[in-house]
C-alpha cells in the first residue's frame, strides 16, 4: 500500500513538472494575435516604403514573417553597418584561437608598414604638428577602434567619408587624418575606424575577412553569403559591403542570443559574446537610437519596453535586435532606393520593434 502511494505522488509530481514546462513553452512560444499583426503589417507597410523584411524569432522559432515590396525569403540585402557587428564577432573567434593580441595593443605594431614617422623628414611644413600627430598616432589601439574612440576628425556619411572609399589606400587615409581628440577618450561613429581594424585583424588572421568568415562563421551557420566587397587594395571593407538574406542575418542573431552557440555548435566563446556586447563606452543618446544605454564592441545597446536589447545596425534600416530576457531576434532589411529615408528609417523601425516587445512581453 505505501509502495502504491508513492508511485501515485511521484506520478502527480511528474505531471506538474511536464505542466510546468509545457505552459513555460507555451508563454515563450505564443502566436502574435492576427488582428495584431495584420494591423501592424498594415501600419509598417504604409509607414516605411523601403522596407523588404521584417522577421522575429521568439525562443528560436519564428513568430512573425514578412516581406515587403517585391522582396521574398531569397533577396540579398546589402547590410550596411551590420557588417562592423559580424566583424566583432571573429574578432571573438580569433580571440578563442589565442591569435587576437591584446586588445590594448597599438593597431601600428600589427601594420607596422604605415608607421612611418615625419620626424627624419627635411622641409616639410608644420614638422612640428606632424611629429605630434605621429606620436599619438602611436598610442591608437585595437580597442579603441572596436569602441568609435579613435579620436579621428571625422564626420560620418560626409565628404570625408567617401573619399576615404574612394582612396587609392584607405588604410593609409584614415591614418593619416588628424586626431580630434586623443584616443580612448572620446566616442565619434567612424566607419574609418572600422576599416582600419578590419585591415588589422585580416593581419592577424593571414587571409581577408570573407575567407575567415566563411570558414569559422558562414559556413557553421550554414550561412551561404557570397559578396563582400572591397577596396582598392583588395581589402573586405570591415564597417560595410556585406550582403546577406534575412535568414542569414536571423542566424547570425540567434547565435548571439544563444551565447556563440546555434545547433549545437560554438561559433564564438560565451565570454567574447558578453564583453563585445556589454556596455564598453557610456552612451545615453543617439539620434536613430531610442533609449540608448552604451556601446560595446561595434555593438549598439538601447532598451525596448524595460528589456536590455542589444542592436546590429545599418544605414537604411538594416537591423538584427537581440533582446536577450524575451529570448527575441528581430530583424529588419531595407531596400537602398530612393524611397529610402536613410537615418529616419531606423528611427521608424525601432518604434516598430517595441510594439512587437511590447505586444510579447
Amino acid at each position: 500500500m505505501r509502495s502504491k502511494q508513492i508511485l501515485q505522488v511521484m506520478t502527480m509530481l511528474c505531471l506538474t513538472l511536464f505542466c510546468s514546462e509545457l505552459k513555460a513553452q507555451t508563454a515563450f512560444n505564443k502566436e502574435l494575435p492576427k488582428e495584431f499583426t495584420d494591423q501592424f503589417t498594415k501600419e509598417i507597410n504604409d509607414s516605411i516604403p523601403s522596407l523588404g523584411s521584417f522577421v522575429v524569432s521568439e525562443n528560436d522559432k519564428v513568430i512573425y514573417e514578412q516581406y515587403f515590396h517585391g522582396a521574398n525569403k531569397e533577396t540579398v540585402f546589402s547590410i550596411k553597418s551590420v557588417t562592423k557587428s559580424i566583424v566583432s564577432v571573429l574578432a571573438g573567434i580569433a580571440k578563442d584561437k589565442n591569435i587576437l593580441p591584446n586588445l590594448n595593443t597599438p593597431v601600428l605594431k600589427i601594420l607596422p608598414e604605415y608607421n612611418i614617422s615625419r620626424s627624419s623628414f627635411k622641409n616639410i611644413s608644420n614638422i612640428e604638428g606632424k611629429v605630434l600627430h605621429d606620436s599619438i598616432r602611436n598610442t591608437l589601439t585595437l580597442k579603441n577602434l572596436l569602441t568609435m574612440q579613435g579620436g579621428f576628425d571625422w564626420t560620418e556619411n560626409s565628404k570625408i567619408s567617401t573619399a576615404m572609399s574612394f582612396s587609392g589606400d584607405p588604410v593609409k587615409f584614415v591614418l593619416d587624418l588628424p586626431f580630434e581628440e586623443y584616443p580612448g577618450t572620446v566616442f565619434n561613429y567612424n566607419s574609418g575606424e572600422s576599416h582600419l581594424f578590419g585591415a588589422a585583424l585580416a593581419k592577424i588572421v593571414k587571409t581577408n575577412l570573407k575567407q575567415f568568415a566563411t570558414e569559422n562563421l558562414f559556413r557553421p551557420l550554414k550561412m551561404n553569403v557570397t559578396r563582400w566587397d572591397t577596396d582598392s587594395m583588395n581589402r573586405n571593407f570591415a564597417g560595410s559591403e556585406l550582403f546577406m538574406k534575412p535568414d542569414d542575418m536571423l542566424k547570425f542573431g540567434s547565435m548571439i542570443l544563444n551565447n556563440g552557440k546555434l545547433g549545437g555548435k560554438q561559433i564564438v566563446s560565451p565570454k567574447w559574446i558578453q564583453e563585445s556586447t556589454s556596455e564598453q563606452v557610456k552612451l545615453d543618446s543617439w539620434d536613430v537610437m531610442p533609449n540608448a544605454n552604451g556601446y560595446g564592441y561595434y555593438w549598439w545597446r538601447r532598451k525596448t519596453n524595460g528589456h536590455q536589447a542589444i542592436v546590429a545596425t545599418g544605414y537604411g534600416g538594416q537591423l538584427i535586435c537581440v533582446i536577450p530576457d524575451l529570448k527575441m531576434v528581430i530583424v529588419t532589411t531595407c531596400f537602398l532606393n530612393d524611397k529610402n529615408k536613410g537615418r529616419a528609417d531606423i528611427k521608424r523601425l525601432h518604434y516598430f520593434i517595441d510594439k512587437i516587445t511590447k505586444e510579447n512581453q
